[in-house]
């Protein structure tokens, strides 16, 4: 078992941005599409048009570091560092959150189909392998274990396998004229040279037969690919992922009123009346009240149905005054088990928080945070509490409408 303390992440670094002035500026670069229900209005996200490459920064920087032991069991390794003011996709490996959009069922060339729609331009934009993140680690075995047609080609049609194999103390001249099995038949350790021996910006990404047409999961240790080295995946509106976000828009309140720092938590108000919380094994949110007496900033809710209404009179806490326990697994530990109070609107792979609340203006500001999650070879899935963050999000105004998502 996993110590849990050896675990721990610690997050450095402190707001970048004012949230109410970063908000700001988030309404005006993210696209949204209007949404409305009798006479109230609100901009829901266009997931249609929004991508990776187009959200904001993270606005903490932090890092996560697993024990050298443990790597092995996961299969990969998931540590890593962060800055503030660094993008997300640049932070978020595919492994995190694989299960939400399943960008391990992308090939290379399903991508650059959405991205570049024409076949000119696709061409034209061929990325080198050096550009292709998995593929520094890909070994000629482990290759030929993911594009098994790739075992029957002769070792001198295939130039990068012939590359790595080349400079080998174990391989024979016979090797150049015979398939690439039979050479890793007759020399089992010629093919464990890792292709980021080589110089992979010699070599396109068509110049290994398969490469682009076989799914990113085929490939050994896939996860610990960042979201930004695949090429074009960065790009790929989220409405087109292997498995696309939902619209949130199943259950929409009313944002009443905003209530900042000088408001407390209540003995007397109870989870029930809360609608944020943490997120618990199984993805769904578990509603928790403010702590009696400390600082709670919320945003009170109505109900389109009225005093009648599922929504009306609870209340969406802010995560920038309340922490609760996160995660689940091995990995719940990580960053002293907690995270921004909140809950799951469009997907589990991120958290929507309220991370501001402006009483003069009647606006709260939202924040997204991610997490980092793995499944070990036979054993359950494990997430770290949602911590990488805030991503700045589409900010509220009383009396708009407010996205609650499914309920989750």
């Amino acid at each position: 078992m996993i110590h849990i303390l050896r675990l721990s992440l610690i997050i450095s670094g402190c707001l970048l941005l004012n949230s109410a002035s970063a908000n700001a500026d988030t309404a005006s670069i993210l696209p949204t599409v209007p949404y409305q229900q009798g006479n109230r209005r609100g901009q829901a996200p266009d997931w249609a048009k929004i991508t990776w490459a187009m959200l904001p920064a993270v606005q903490q920087g932090g890092y996560l570091k697993v024990p050298k032991g443990y790597v092995s069991k996961f299969g990969y390794d998931p540590s890593r560092s962060w800055n503030a003011g660094q993008k997300s996709d640049s932070v978020i490996m595919l492994g995190d959150a694989d299960e939400e959009f399943r960008f391990g069922d992308f090939t290379l060339d399903d991508i650059a189909k959405i991205v570049f729609k024409d076949e000119g331009q696709d061409q034209a934009q061929e990325p080198k392998l050096k550009d292709v993140g998995f593929v520094k680690w890909q070994t000629t075995a482990s290759l030929v274990k993911a594009i098994p047609s790739l075992g029957n080609l002769k070792v001198n049609r295939v130039k990068p396998i012939l590359d790595a194999l080349g400079e080998s103390d174990y391989l024979p001249s016979s090797c150049r004229s015979g398939t690439i099995s039979q050479c890793l038949l007759a020399n089992p350790q010629a093919g464990e040279r890792p292709l980021g021996d080589i110089d992979l910006n010699k070599y396109s990404t068509n110049s290994i037969p398969g490469l682009r047409q076989t799914p990113i999961r085929q490939f050994k240790q896939w996860q610990r690919t960042y979201i930004n080295q695949v090429p074009g995946l960065n790009k790929v509106p989220f409405s087109q992922m292997p498995n696309p976000l939902k619209s949130g828009t199943s259950l929409v309140g009313i944002a009443s009123t905003v209530f900042g720092k000088s408001e407390k938590g209540d003995p007397m108000v109870g989870d029930a009346y809360y609608i944020s919380g943490s997120v618990v094994r199984g993805d769904s949110t578990k509603f928790k009240a403010c702590e009696a007496r400390k600082e709670c900033s919320y945003l009170e809710l109505g109900d389109l149905g009225g005093k009648r209404g599922a929504l009306y009179g609870k209340r969406w806490a802010s995560g920038s005054s309340q922490k609760v326990k996160g995660g689940y697994g091995f990995l719940a530990g990580v960053n002293g088990g907690r995270e921004p109070t909140g809950r799951l609107v469009f997907s589990p792979s991120f958290k929507v928080a309220m991370i501001g609340a402006n009483e003069s203006t009647g606006t709260a500001d939202f924040g997204l945070f991610f997490r980092i999650c793995i499944r070990p070879p036979f054993s359950a899935k494990t997430c770290t509490p949602y911590f990488i963050g805030p991503i700045p999000w589409i900010p509220v105004k009383e009396n708009d409408l407010v996205f609650v998502g499914t309920g989750r």
